[in-house]
């Protein structure tokens, strides 16, 4: 068992880096945004199976009559498409949350990100973890970058 003198000293050094709590969290999630947005970039094949149901072209005897029988004519991207688009938009997401440059408007469109991606997944294992970084993100949007950021950077040249 530590000492009393181990453990205060451990508290000293957690009191004393607390303030880089929101850099460690805006890393992380970037690290995610970009292996995400790089895999689907690099491999968008290994992610056909995340995509919705309803976002690939119905065949003629699926389209029946129903009050909503214009949504068979929206054009739909492909696929293919509709991947590269999310790679491009995590990839991005990702490097300006790492760098920490505009890090709360960011944060929040990443968060929204989460929750529609996992909304459409239903409940598996992806969405609750798509969930908890949702819930990071939205941290990131109350508390800021953190001091290891572009964003501290400009608002300290403001001043």
């Amino acid at each position: 068992m530590k000492s009393k003198k181990e453990i205060n000293k451990i508290m000293g050094f957690i009191g004393q880096n607390q303030k880089y709590s929101a850099a460690i969290i805006r890393i992380g999630i970037a690290f995610v945004l970009l292996w995400f947005g790089i895999n689907q970039l690099v491999n968008p094949e290994s992610f056909l199976g995340y995509m919705p149901h309803w976002l690939y072209p119905h065949d003629a005897q699926m389209q029946h009559e129903h009050p909503m029988q214009l949504m068979h004519n929206i054009p739909i991207p492909s696929a293919h498409t509709i991947l590269m688009s999310n790679g491009i938009f995590e990839a991005i997401a990702g490097i300006l949350l790492l760098i920490g440059l505009f890090t709360r408007v960011i944060a929040f469109i990443a968060a929204l990100h989460l929750l529609v991606i996992a909304s459409f997944l239903g409940y598996n294992d992806i969405a609750v973890r798509d969930i908890g970084l949702a819930i990071m993100a939205a941290s990131l949007v109350l508390s800021g970058a953190g001091p290891l950021s572009m964003d501290s950077k400009r608002k300290n040249k403001l001043l």
